[in-house]
């Protein structure tokens, strides 16, 4: 840990968050969050992948359109800033090895259909649907419907073609997830639909 982290870890909740991201000298290198990307790598090493997302510390979990990258919330890098998380927000989105791995390898899926523009080819289209379509305000998840798959909370692939994708993605990259039996009547079905 670095002279300047030890600095500001033990200040109160106030105090930091008077502090400027820049002030933090957070890293991804020896962070809590290391590791799961390193599990990352070698699950999309496992699959035969050789892409391996760009990643960076930001506000918040999300990969910009055309950037084959993730953006990891900055508290994902240190104890301290989990809590000052946990405090402010009442909890840590992915603060767990699991729950982080989970939005990482959605992450992951968008990443990867960036930097391979999978969004453009017919077959994606077909399956997921057009990227062009306008994001809802808000949804109705249908928890009963066979059409999609479950990996984050509140049935988030139903919420556009985009999502359906990474979600998809990420379901297919979990070496745990036994998703060939688990949507085996779902691939029969698409596929006498989409055929």
């Amino acid at each position: 840990m670095n002279r300047a982290t030890v600095q500001w870890a033990d200040l109160s909740d106030e105090h930091i968050l008077d502090l400027r991201f820049g002030d933090l000298g957070l890293k991804i290198p020896g962070s809590p969050i290391a590791p799961c990307i390193r599990q990352l790598s070698h699950e999309l090493k496992q699959r035969g992948l050789v892409f391996r997302p760009h990643c960076w510390l930001s506000d918040d979990w999300f990969s910009p359109d055309g950037i084959p990258g993730i953006a990891l919330p900055f508290y994902m890098a240190h104890p301290r800033l989990q809590h000052l998380e946990l405090n402010q927000m009442l909890e840590v989105e992915g603060g767990t090895a699991e729950w982080c791995m989970r939005i990482l390898r959605h992450e992951t899926g968008h990443a990867i259909e960036n930097a391979y523009r999978l969004r453009r080819l017919r077959r994606r289209q077909e399956l997921f649907g057009k990227s062009s379509k306008a994001y809802p305000d808000w949804y109705t998840p249908q928890p009963y419907s066979k059409r999609y798959v479950v990996h984050l909370d509140m049935w988030y692939a139903q919420s556009h073609p985009d999502e359906d994708f990474a979600e998809t993605f990420a379901v297919w990259l979990d070496p745990d997830s036994n998703w060939k039996l688990r949507y085996a009547t779902v691939a029969r079905v698409s596929k006498t639909s989409v055929c």
